[in-house]
């Protein structure tokens, strides 16, 4: 490989700025090509999501998602402004609406770039889960950006993501592009011991809004026995409305025994605290809260969304629930629990290890830099 004395320039575009996946997955990006390119990350305005970040970062009002005609056409003027006067290597798309909206503009002709062009599918979404109308227009929208763009490198968070994107699509429309796999990961980082606790605690990380399914957690705890409390961490769950929905939904009893906590910088404590991760949204990509569980040596409890089971799968303490019979979905966390409870910390450390073969920066840095390295010309890529 030829070798360059200037580092390439990557752009990487994301959507809100709160705490949550994406943002996370940034982070992750920008650790692990630090030494081969300079990065610059833009998104929303910072509420905390790129606090620990290690890149520059731009603001652009607009680009969390939001149906709002004035939000949407700031996110579009602010994205044009910011793409027509970057002067990057590789610019590359993360978050629904960037990614919409980069391609929109490619399809367009309203911006034609000499940089490498790339976007990050964080989950389908058409994928179920997702409202219907959404999943319709979100298919077709899929088919004429894919059949129309130029010739772009397409990122999928698994195989079975890709797989499931040429189904929908045709696989001459995905043909036209360049297709990586990049599977997520997580790094907490040195973990402090469990903490001991009365009681068996369930965690919860995730933001709220419909496709967290948060209301389900607050039901589903009803069902377990009274010594389970849950805690529920992320934007909006320390909000009086949404406390105040919570009391609506569930007895009294059940409602003193959920902590609503709100967004957490450092998750944690929060996870050495908890007995297990409980995951209930409609939809996801490969959620990093999970991961980071796993991380934690914690088992894992997630609904059945697209791409649960390719998780549970591998992960020797989890299940993948339907959530059609809470009482019975409560008997199988309470034994799945108490499985992992026998195990001692032989459990912990089994768990760790799936982590480590899977989804640790060990695997994320080496598959990262490969893509980049097949997005730059090679004179573009310093010397690792």
């Amino acid at each position: 490989m030829a070798v360059s004395d200037r580092l390439p320039n990557i752009l990487l575009v994301g959507g809100a700025g709160v705490r949550s996946g994406v943002p996370r997955h940034l982070e992750h990006l920008s650790d692990s090509l630090r030494d081969v390119a300079r990065v610059t990350i833009a998104s929303d305005v910072d509420e905390g999501g790129f606090d620990r970040l290690g890149a520059a970062h731009v603001t652009v009002p607009g680009l969390a998602t939001r149906l709002s005609p004035e939000h949407l056409f700031r996110g579009a003027a602010g994205l044009f402004q910011l793409l027509r006067n970057c002067p990057a290597d590789l610019i590359w798309f993360h978050a629904r609406l960037p990614v919409l909206m980069g391609r929109l503009l490619l399809v367009t002709r309203l911006w034609r770039p000499s940089a490498s062009v790339a976007c990050t599918f964080h989950g389908l979404p058409f994928d179920p889960g997702h409202k219907p109308a959404a999943r319709r227009l979100s298919l077709a929208l899929e088919k004429l950006l894919l059949a129309y763009s130029p010739p772009m490198h397409l990122v999928f968070l698994t195989n079975q993501m890709k797989d499931r994107m040429m189904s929908a699509v045709g696989a001459a429309r995905l043909a036209r592009h360049w297709v990586h796999v990049l599977e997520n990961c997580s790094d907490l980082g040195n973990l402090p011991q469990p903490a001991a606790s009365n009681g068996r605690h369930l965690v919860v990380t995730g933001r709220v809004g419909w496709q967290k399914n948060l209301d389900l957690a607050a039901r589903l705890l009803a069902h377990l026995p009274p010594d389970f409390t849950l805690s529920l961490c992320g934007p909006g769950t320390d909000a009086p409305a949404f406390c105040d929905h919570i009391a609506a939904l569930v007895p009294s009893d059940v409602f003193t025994r959920i902590r609503f906590v709100g967004p957490v910088r450092d998750v944690r404590a929060a996870l050495m605290a908890a007995d297990a991760y409980l995951l209930t949204s409609r939809y996801e990509g490969t959620p990093i809260g999970a991961l980071e569980a796993t991380e934690a040596g914690l088992p894992i409890i997630l609904a059945d969304f697209e791409g649960a089971r390719d998780m549970t799968n591998l992960h020797p303490h989890a299940l993948n629930l339907r959530f059609r019979n809470l009482g019975d979905d409560a008997d199988r966390i309470v034994s799945l629990l108490d499985r992992v409870s026998a195990g001692g910390a032989g459990a912990r450390r089994d768990i760790r290890a799936i982590w480590a073969a899977h989804w640790s920066p060990t695997q994320f840095t080496p598959a990262a830099r490969a893509i980049v390295a097949q997005t730059l010309r090679p004179s573009d890529l310093a010397a690792e």
